[in-house]
């Protein structure tokens, strides 16, 4: 049985001990004020949601857990992301990035500062994919990239491996068997991705082996393994030209990689493997 993880705001954490969870919110000094004094075995990380806060309780907080800071603004919210440098000597730190026009500049920056990335996408358009086709290239190709960028990176180790990955659902931590969102008012829902639908309404479209009712692109789509319709959400009648390019880029780094590890295991003197 699948452990559900609950992505929760700081002011209920006291309501869901015992079980796992995100904690998120805006504010540094509730994270510290509700989690300094508890027991942090079943808290993946904690989450803010907004970069434009006063740091200073987190740095003097002695607690080494994950971070996540959350831009819904990348394209102005980037330069505020000098301020978490201080956090890495304690926390390792990741930043969930919109996928919105100009965010490109918000991976970049992230990535230099040795942040690893999340992509938050939803349905992006062919000027969104252009953005992601340059990041995809700085994740594969540029040596000073030292962190993983999600969702390229849990799907490239699958093509690489040629092992079954999890699907995008539950890599963007949005698969409603896994993960469950807490609204303010401490409603149940799936994400936020999904607005106000009922986990328990949904179709069973986060799966593989669970494809949407109708014929639709994802059937025979060499990518439906890797991706379980996730592009197919909220418009199924989204044209994903554009993601299956990525996908195609992530699968031909990968071919390449096994290519040249082969090569280099033929060579004289290498002890094989």
């Amino acid at each position: 049985m699948n452990t559900v993880t609950y992505n929760i705001p700081a002011h209920l954490f006291n309501s869901y001990q015992g079980q796992q969870v995100i904690v998120r919110s805006d504010n540094p000094s509730d994270l510290v004020r509700y989690l300094s004094r508890a027991n942090l075995g079943n808290v993946l990380y904690a989450q803010l949601t907004s970069p434009e806060v006063d740091l200073d309780p987190l740095s003097t907080w002695a607690s080494p857990l994950p971070v996540d800071v959350f831009l819904r603004s990348p394209a102005v919210e980037y330069p505020l992301l000098y301020n978490f440098s201080k956090l890495l000597d304690k926390h390792p730190v990741r930043i969930s990035i919109s996928v919105k026009n100009g965010f490109v500049k918000a991976v970049r920056l992230a990535l230099a500062l040795g942040f690893s990335v999340k992509l938050e996408v939803g349905q992006p358009d062919a000027s969104l994919i252009a953005e992601m086709a340059e990041v995809l290239d700085l994740y594969l190709h540029r040596s000073e990239v030292s962190q993983p960028v999600e969702y390229f990176h849990s799907t490239f180790l699958s093509f690489f491996n040629h092992k079954q990955s999890p699907n995008l659902w539950l890599v963007q931590e949005e698969d409603p068997e896994q993960f469950r969102f807490i609204t303010n008012e401490g409603e149940e829902t799936v994400s936020p991705r999904f607005g106000e639908t009922n986990w328990k309404d949904l179709k069973p479209i986060f799966t593989a082996e669970h494809k949407l009712n109708e014929k639709t692109e994802c059937d025979g789509c060499e990518f439906l393994e890797r991706c379980g319709g996730y592009f197919k959400w909220p418009n199924k009648e989204f044209d994903c030209e554009g993601v299956k390019t990525l996908f195609s880029g992530l699968n031909l780094a990968a071919e390449e990689l096994r290519n040249d590890l082969a090569s280099f295991r033929e060579l004289p003197g290498v002890l094989p493997t």
